[in-house]
């Protein structure tokens, strides 16, 4: 028996498999429907589809009905112009609140017919569709349009729309809500954000909302997405320019992940949102790479043997310095985690190492031990952590109030770009990839690299014995040698 167009057999079983009407495509969110008719007999398979088909006929009728305007916007009695300004205005509203509530309405009747038309058993008497007497007919059009709220706010799909279990739509009418009331439920969601993180999400909404306005979740497409990647484009960077790729990307990505979210809770019907892409590099973005580099040999011998090092008698703050520069040269530690660690040294064998374990958060292998280098243990590290630990200061804490890493960030830079290099690539974060080619030129194998560098790696066998063992720190001090000599350098403690 030849079976109907709308009927295709996978894997020894019938389904049912229609295009939808071109009008209906942005209302639902989808091309095509798929339904399983659960049998792989054909007689049952061309009844079911048949039953499936009259059943969506009817379920489009009702939503080109629904959209149907029912008002003439021009008005005599006002300047026309105006009139028709402000009614399209508030029609769009309308009928992206419709649209959003229609959907719903749509998709809940697709859950019940693919739950519904496996049960059909009935061939002879096929009996009415799924859609009972309390779904709306016609004339309950006019009264559901009258009773939907004002464009100006969510919008709510009455009770005698559609059959019983429509509950779940008129319940979950926070598709029409505006989009930024999602943002709090999305935040906490997502726990292992660090609060930089959430600043940068932060500043995308509010980019966002200037942009779209109190626009109904359940109505953003990719049209949206894309004007915020446009904007992007265009906006002017404070600093002279304009924006850089890296951070078009970075907020765009922000977007991306809320959309995706939206997706993923049945909020947003996917549109593609992935597609949208942030503009293409320029020549010289491509040519400049990354926005820091690493210290020349000579730029370092210059920076340890500048003023700060010179002092006879150095202050706590000039000490809390020195420091500073020195541990992040030597151990590549990151700006917040120096900024936070414990003056207390933790033993592993015979070596000891810089804890960070606490205050390691940029990624999930932040959280480490560190070596301390024979260079570094000369120059009285050990005397000066001990110091720190008796007064109950962290590693580099210049006096009783904590300095936070963006104060200590800022100073240094200053210090560096006033005695180093005037060079906006040059900055504290610099002694990071210093450290970097220190490990590199080691050859210690990237696995132990990235354990004490911080991070985070994609091989398999980096998730076996994360912890640092004592043979892979005696290793490390062993094969590790710093770029210049700290011949005669001794950082004595303060007076």
């Amino acid at each position: 028996m030849a079976l109907c167009s709308f009927i295709e057999k996978r894997r020894n079983r019938y389904y049912f498999r229609s295009r939808l009407p071109v009008d209906l495509v942005p209302i639902v969110g989808r091309t095509h429907v798929v339904i399983s008719l659960g049998t792989a007999d054909p007689p049952t398979a061309k009844f079911r589809a048949a039953f499936c088909m009259q059943s969506l006929t009817y379920c489009a009728a009702i939503i080109r009905l629904a959209m149907r305007p029912s008002n003439d916007i021009l008005d005599a009695g006002q300047n026309p112009v105006e009139t028709l300004a402000w009614e399209a205005f508030e029609l769009g509203r309308r009928y992206a609140a419709e649209e959003a509530a229609l959907r719903q309405y749509f998709l809940s009747r697709l859950k019940e017919l693919a739950s519904t038309v496996r049960q059909r058993t009935d061939l002879d008497n096929p009996g009415p569709i799924m859609f009972t007497a309390t779904s709306p007919s016609p004339v309950d059009l006019a009264s559901w349009r009258s009773c939907a709220a004002p464009a100006s706010s969510p919008a709510n799909v009455p009770a005698n729309f559609g059959s019983q279990t429509d509950a779940t739509i008129r319940d979950d009418a926070r598709v029409s809500w505006p989009w930024h009331r999602f943002q709090e439920e999305f935040l906490r969601d997502k726990p292992d954000l660090c609060p930089k993180t959430v600043l940068s999400y932060n500043q995308a909404f509010r980019t966002w909302k200037t942009l779209i306005g109190d626009k109904a979740i359940g109505a953003i497409r990719r049209a949206d997405l894309k004007l915020f990647a446009d904007h992007l484009r265009d906006r002017d960077n404070p600093r002279g320019g304009k924006l850089n790729q890296k951070t078009i990307v970075r907020s765009l990505a922000h977007l991306k992940t809320f959309v995706s979210w939206a997706v993923g809770a049945g909020l947003v019907a996917n549109d593609g949102f992935s597609a949208v892409t942030a503009r293409g590099m320029t020549r010289a973005e491509k040519f400049d790479g990354n926005s820091r580099r690493a210290f020349t040999n000579t730029e370092l011998d210059r920076l340890f043997s500048s003023p700060l090092f010179l002092k006879k008698w150095p202050s706590q703050e000039d000490m809390a310095m020195r420091w500073f520069l020195l541990v992040a040269a030597l151990t590549g530690a990151r700006t917040e985690e120096i900024a936070t660690a414990p003056a207390v040294l933790v033993r592993i064998g015979d070596i000891d190492c810089l804890d960070l374990r606490e205050v390691g958060r940029k990624t999930s292998a932040a959280p480490r031990l560190i070596p301390i280098m024979p260079t570094l243990m000369r120059m009285g590290f050990r005397d000066w952590a001990n110091t720190q630990a008796e007064r109950g200061y962290t590693l580099v804490q210049p006096g009783p109030a904590q300095r936070p890493a963006s104060s200590w960030s800022k100073r240094l830079n200053r210090y560096i770009h006033k005695n180093v290099a005037d060079d906006p690539k040059l900055v504290l974060y610099s002694l990071r990839h210093n450290f970097r080619q220190m490990l590199r030129a080691a050859n210690i194998g990237d696995e132990l690299a990235d354990k004490i560098f911080g991070h985070s790696s994609d091989k398999v066998g980096a998730g076996y014995g994360r912890e640092l063992s004592p043979d892979e720190a005696r290793l490390f001090v062993s094969a590790i040698r710093p770029p210049i000599g700290f011949f005669g350098l001794y950082i004595r403690k303060a007076a």
